[in-house]
């Protein structure tokens, strides 16, 4: 087929197509001596494959990057493309339950309030925001540098590990796993026996996780799992782990209800999260130097953290109980701060270019007048059972 007739056919525009040829996204099977471009029915399959894709809200180039290096057969990159359409019609349904809240309020009251305009903003908004956060390891490493300024040595990943009970034989799912550090960092002390699933939303997290794990003799499964739809029967685990990834969950609730259903009677959920309190100083800061920008804030941690967290889980599970770990970072260096608040989800949008410059220098400033910055750390632990 040549290019009017291919782009007939797909329902495609030739401009369409001759921007893909230019990027080399999808490239013509043929070109004639004539200059003509000759597609087959194998173009015709790459192009499914693109549209669906950037259907499903990814990128031209990260589009490139699955179809030209990820080296899947057609059965798993059709298996792919559906799932990624699953997640986003449960995205859809998820709106769409918040938007029928909302007018029901306002049917009802005739307004609406903060609260309903904050639900449709954060799930309208968070889940391609939390996804573009955990592409890569990257940010997770900026934060996690900062928190090594920690005058507490105590090692947060060692800390989660000594707070669990991994009795013999247990069944163990972790959502969110990200790096695997939870494991690597107490790869000695894993006991052969555990049967251990590692899960993630994100894909490319599942991958650096299984990486790095390679050097730990341990035969772990791994699984991409949204927790909102965990795929497995009823009263699968003894232990559930979810470390600092709940609220980033669009339907928390959902997902409580998802743990408990694959929990064994009298299973554990451990479930880690922040104080209001933790990061407060630094938050302080970030609001004098750019007032009502949303720089002032703990993210989404604020939707489930030490202080509301027991509440929410008292709803699904029949004992709670709550470790705490306190800490404070203190920083004569402004640098690993501003990576750290740069990298964040509301500050990866604010402090950029000359403001991430004039953020530098502002906390130079208070560096100069006060010897360094002080901040407050505080993160808890806490231990649902079934």
């Amino acid at each position: 087929m040549k290019i009017g007739e291919f782009a007939k056919k797909s329902g495609v525009t030739v401009k369409t197509l001759l921007h893909y040829d230019k990027i080399g996204l999808l490239e013509p099977s043929e070109k004639t001596d004539s200059g003509y471009r000759i597609y087959c029915e194998e173009d015709l399959l790459k192009l499914q494959q693109i549209t669906t894709l950037k259907f499903i809200g990814l990128s031209l180039n990260e589009i490139s990057h699955i179809l030209h290096e990820s080296g899947e057969n057609l059965e798993s990159m059709i298996s792919f493309q559906k799932k990624a359409l699953e997640e986003k019609k449960k995205h859809i349904d998820a709106v769409i339950e918040v938007f029928n809240k909302a007018q029901n309020t306002a049917r009802k009251n005739g307004f609406l309030d903060a609260s309903n305009l904050i639900d449709i903003i954060k799930v309208t908004n968070m889940e391609s925001r939390v996804r573009e956060q955990y592409k890569s390891d990257k940010n997770l490493n900026i934060r996690s540098n900062l928190h090594s300024y920690n005058t507490n040595k105590v090692d947060f990943d060692k800390w989660c590990f000594s707070n669990i009970n991994f009795f013999e034989n247990a069944k163990i799912l972790e959502l969110g796993c990200g790096t695997g550090k939870l494991w690597l960092k107490n790869k000695e002390y894993i006991s052969s026996d555990l049967d251990i699933t590692l899960s993630d939303f994100s894909k490319s997290m599942i991958k650096i996780a299984k990486g790095r794990l390679e050097e730990v003799s341990h035969d772990f499964n791994y699984e991409e799992i949204n927790a909102e739809n965990i795929p497995y029967e009823d009263e699968t685990f003894d232990i559930i782990i979810a470390q600092h990834m709940i609220y980033f969950i669009p339907d928390i609730e959902k997902a409580l209800a998802e743990i408990q259903r694959v929990l064994k009677p009298k299973g554990i959920f451990y479930v880690t999260a922040n104080s209001c309190e933790a990061m407060k100083e630094l938050n302080k800061l970030a609001e004098k130097f750019a007032p009502n920008l949303g720089l002032d804030t703990n993210g989404y941690s604020e939707r489930f953290d030490l202080e509301h967290g027991k509440g929410i889980l008292e709803k699904y599970f029949s004992k709670v109980e709550v470790e705490i770990l306190d800490g404070k970072i203190i920083v004569d260096d402004p640098k690993p701060v501003v990576s750290y608040k740069a990298s964040t989800i509301q500050g990866s949008s604010i402090l950029v270019g000359e403001r991430k410059k004039e953020f530098t220098k502002y906390l130079e400033e208070h560096i100069r007048k006060n010897g360094h910055i002080s901040i407050t750390t505080k993160t808890c632990m806490f231990k649902a059972e079934k």
